[in-house]
């Protein structure tokens, strides 16, 4: 899929007059800088405001019951971590030192922080047991928090080896893109066990008490399954990208992984939270409220595995490649466009279920709630197939872009707002509302990020890109109109330089990266002139002479017929 108006033209590899860089070890080579520092720069903020969250309903901050020795096991790792993060930046593993070695920078890295990720397969650990063994008795799971999403991410942004000519060239990133595939794979069976772990609690009374079987147990049947598929479906979506190889697949990646991070944080920090999710974004098992932790944590962490060098190879594109974002796009669309179907087939169910059994209900909430559920399906699949067939317009797919999350927005809010309830008020722990009917959560708030993510690549690789091309296409022209009226002062001074002068031109730094560079464009295109009719002299015929040569070529010869035979 492309745009003529993107398509860029040939390129060559033109020679770089980039200021000498400084002398580094021959064990380290070319390092970006800025990419470092930005992917450390987050690491160390992620990591620092992942202690400030809670981590589970059990512990961090703000949650009452907290341990205290964990905390301080907690803040030692955090340290170790933070540090992993500035080794090439300051100390003596950093990479502009004149003795470094990036590949022992990179264990450096590495060891410090294994302990982090210790921690994080703990209360990931503890909180399968405590699922394990409170089974069908009604007690919440501790959960996954989203300090522990954000804290895994900026772990996994510290451990990872330094962007240099050196890593990529050895491919050092290769084993983290298949750690990043396995993450994947262990998410989707993961979130197989949790349905079937949770599917087995909610039916396990129809085979141990001898009531007769009626119209509530064929509800809670239903519901179950449904609410199992959903959750189960947009899971396998998502993780499935964390096994690709494509660079779309990881944008996309990126995308999801930055969604349930700010989603999981949003919903706990802003006061509306609790009526989002029952368990106010922590406690989550798939089946039950949505998507579990075995999605959320395993985005974060595969989000921060290959989003560093995907974005710093995708940016070095000029112009940006718009394939990779467009695939990005619809994938993530893809996701968008089950979870509104899905939401809707969910509302009708339960407005069913509860008209089936005469339970309280609402005919103008279902229908309103159904109906944005619908419509944000629709443009979203509508829009998906349009940037499939490339058809449509850039400045049509960022408006219609806009619409997607304007109703994916308005779906969060209409679910809080019309959502039946009862009397009574919200419990006053960390957790729980007075909602009779949970159906938005945590997941529709990762999807909402989502699409105003799509909304952002779908400006940036259409009318934004539009723009720029426009004011590079003037500023090109000022440029070459400026070198014209100067070229014969130049001619001058160029004739008059002596060869001393010239052999002292500083060359090409051989320490500077390799550029890529569009093909020059010609300044004019040459014309044909046509000489003048009078100008031209017509020259006579030479006389030709006829010789009388005797042909010596084959003739062909054809028998005489034969006779009709006789009787």
């Amino acid at each position: 899929m492309s745009d003529e108006r993107y398509d860029a033209a040939a390129t060559v590899a033109v020679e770089t007059m980039a200021a000498p860089v400084v002398a580094r070890s021959p064990r380290v080579g070319y390092v970006p800088s800025r990419a470092n520092r930005v992917r450390d720069g987050l690491a160390v903020a992620l990591l620092i405001v992942g202690l400030l969250l809670p981590w589970s309903l059990e512990f961090g901050v703000g949650v009452p019951g907290s341990d205290g020795s964990t905390f301080r096991v907690l803040a030692v790792v955090t340290v170790l971590a933070i540090g992993a993060a500035l080794a090439p930046h300051l100390g003596p593993f950093r990479l502009s030192a004149a003795q470094s070695d990036v590949r022992r920078t990179s264990r450096i890295r590495l060891a410090l922080t294994i302990a982090y990720f210790v921690v994080v397969v703990g209360f990931v650990g503890f909180h399968m047991l405590q699922t394990a063994r409170n089974g069908g008795t009604g007690a919440v799971p501790p959960g996954v928090g989203p300090g522990l999403l954000l804290g895994v991410a900026g772990a996994l942004l510290a451990a990872q080896p330094p962007i240099t000519s050196i890593t990529i060239e050895d491919n050092r990133f290769r084993r983290w893109y298949t750690v990043s595939r396995v993450i994947g794979f262990v998410s989707i069976a993961l979130a197989t066990l949790s349905v079937a772990f949770n599917v087995y609690w909610r039916l396990r009374y129809l085979f141990v008490t001898e009531a007769p079987f009626g119209g509530h147990d064929v509800a809670v049947i239903v519901t179950t399954v449904l609410y199992g598929a959903e959750a189960m479906i947009a899971l396998v979506i998502a993780s499935r990208w964390l096994t690709e190889r494509t660079g779309a697949a990881r944008l996309a990646t990126t995308a999801i992984g930055v969604s349930g991070a700010i989603a999981a944080t949003l919903v706990w920090l802003i006061g509306i939270g609790r009526d989002i999710d029952a368990f106010h974004g922590i406690a989550q098992n798939t089946s039950t409220a949505a998507v579990g932790y075995e999605g959320y944590l395993a985005w974060a962490a595969g989000a921060a595995i290959v989003a560093p060098t995907t974005l710093y190879a995708v940016f070095l594109i000029k112009p940006p490649t718009i394939g990779a974002y467009r695939g990005a796009a619809q994938k993530c669309l893809t996701l968008i466009a089950f979870w509104a179907f899905a939401a809707a087939l969910l509302r009708v169910a339960d407005f069913v279920i509860a008209l089936s059994l005469d339970l309280p209900r609402a005919l103008y909430d279902s229908v309103a709630m159904t109906g944005f559920n619908l419509v944000t399906g629709l443009v979203a699949r509508w829009l998906h197939r349009q940037l499939e067939k490339g058809v449509t317009s850039t400045t049509v797919a960022a408006a219609f872009s806009a619409v997607v999350f304007v109703f994916t927005a308005a779906n969060v809010a209409i679910g809080v707002a019309l959502a039946p309830r009862y009397a009574g008020p919200a419990p006053a722990a960390i957790y729980g509302n007075n909602l009779a009917q949970q159906i938005t959560s945590t997941f529709d708030v990762a999807v909402c990020v989502l699409s105003f993510l799509v909304l952002v690549v779908m400006v940036f690789t259409g009318p934004f890109v539009g723009y720029l091309g426009r004011r590079e296409t003037r500023a090109a022209k000022s440029v070459a109109a400026k070198s014209v009226a100067a070229k014969s002062g130049a001619g001058k001074s160029v004739s008059a330089e002596s060869p001393a002068t010239a052999k002292a031109a500083p060359g090409p730094d051989a320490s500077a990266p390799p550029t890529i560079a569009r093909q020059p464009k010609v300044a004019a295109v040459p014309r044909i002139v046509r000489l003048k009719e009078d100008s031209t002299t017509v020259l006579a015929a030479p006389p030709t002479t006829d010789l009388q040569v005797p042909t010596e070529a084959l003739r062909i010869q054809r028998r005489p017929p034969r006779p009709p035979s006789q009787g």
